[in-house]
């Protein structure tokens, strides 16, 4: 060993103060098997949900009530009226059983409703138009509206006079929707 710049000699080995220091190469590439089954299972739950989920909502397509089909036309006639800025009718058309959304440019699309909406069917469907109140007066009661007509119609911006719908089935009493002019949502009577 020399001093300064001149060569050294062999250095000692340095141990740590818990013992010697040993590494083994452990490989971490790739997935165990229970990784990878628990994958495949969860991805076969969420198939089964999506799958039956859609299966359902397939089915319901066949058997939506009235009120259902009724609620579908109203939107589809808002829509039209507002996309296309056109003054939009909904009317009931008892010869072919369904309701119909027509305009100035002829008649659009129709809602088929049950058989026994049909010509020869007892059941019916009934628009009314509820009155505007004057001045000060308290509103009208929308439930207790009979100033018939046989088509609501709909403007651009969406609107509509206020109307009710009477659902008759033929069997019993109708069931009476109070519609928001300005959306497609049923009211609720206080």
């Amino acid at each position: 060993m020399r001093g300064r710049g001149g060569q050294m000699g062999p250095k000692a080995l340095m141990i740590l103060a818990t013992g010697k220091q040993t590494v083994e190469a452990v490989s971490t590439k790739g997935f165990s098997l229970i990784e990878i089954v628990l994958v495949l299972g969860l991805m076969a739950f969420a198939a089964a949900v999506v799958i039956t989920n859609f299966a359902s909502l397939a089915d319901r397509g066949d058997s939506q009530t009235s009120e259902e089909i009724l609620q579908a036309a109203v939107r589809e006639a808002r829509f039209v009226a507002a996309s296309e800025r056109i003054i939009t009718e909904l009317r009931f058309d008892k010869e072919n059983g369904s309701l119909s959304i027509s305009s100035d440019a002829g008649v659009g699309e129709t809602f088929a409703l049950n058989e026994s909406f049909s010509k020869d069917g007892p059941a019916k469907i009934l628009f009314y138009l509820v009155p505007p109140s004057e001045g000060l007066a308290p509103p009208i009661d929308a439930s207790r509206t009979r100033l018939k007509t046989s088509a609501v119609k709909f403007a651009p911006d969406r609107s509509s006079s206020p109307f009710v719908v009477d659902i008759d089935s033929g069997s019993g009493t109708p069931t009476r929707l109070v519609f928001d002019p300005f959306s497609s949502l049923i009211v609720t009577p206080k």
